[in-house]
Order: structure tokens, then C-alpha cells, then sequence
């Protein structure tokens, strides 16, 4: 199972439910790996939606982490990627 389908089977689950060491680190892995994605095709919406996507869930993992400032710079490159998208 690649880094990106390991994250999203974390997604929506309580930390203690998921099967992943830290939910946090291989989120931030899928990230990483979408954002190599989307700059590889910057014209591949997929891509850019699934790094959207992919943020605002690592956004909700460390806001329950009490980790708020960065959830939020998080949760906004989030939103600038959706503006991007919608603005096309």
C-alpha cells in the first residue's frame, strides 16, 4: 500500500482506531507525496485536489493534537490550493 492510501485509511478514524504509528507523520508523508504529484502535472486537478484534501485532514489531526498554528498554516495552503483550482 503506497504512503497516500495508508494516510486516507487513517482519515475520519480515531487516532486509537488507526492502524498507523502516528497518523500525523504519514499524513504529512501523503503530502509530501502529492505535492511531487501535483508539481510533476501542475495541469492535473486530481492532484491538486487530492493535496487539498489531503491538508485539511492533516489540519484536523493536529488541531486534536492541540497543535493549532500549525493546523491552521496548513488548513490555509489548503484553501489557496482551492482558490487556484476555482479561479481556472
Amino acid at each position: 500500500m503506497d504512503v497516500i492510501a495508508r494516510a486516507e485509511s487513517c482519515w475520519g478514524i480515531p487516532h486509537g482506531e488507526c492502524r498507523e504509528d502516528d497518523p500525523v507523520t504519514i499524513t504529512e508523508q501523503a503530502v509530501a507525496a502529492l505535492k511531487e504529484r501535483a508539481a510533476e502535472e501542475p495541469d492535473n486537478a486530481d492532484h491538486a485536489q487530492k493535496l487539498s484534501w489531503a491538508l485539511i485532514n492533516l489540519a484536523q489531526l493536529l488541531s486534536a493534537r492541540r497543535e493549532h498554528t500549525r493546523a491552521d498554516q496548513v488548513a490555509l495552503e489548503s484553501v489557496a490550493i482551492m482558490r487556484r483550482m476555482l479561479a481556472r
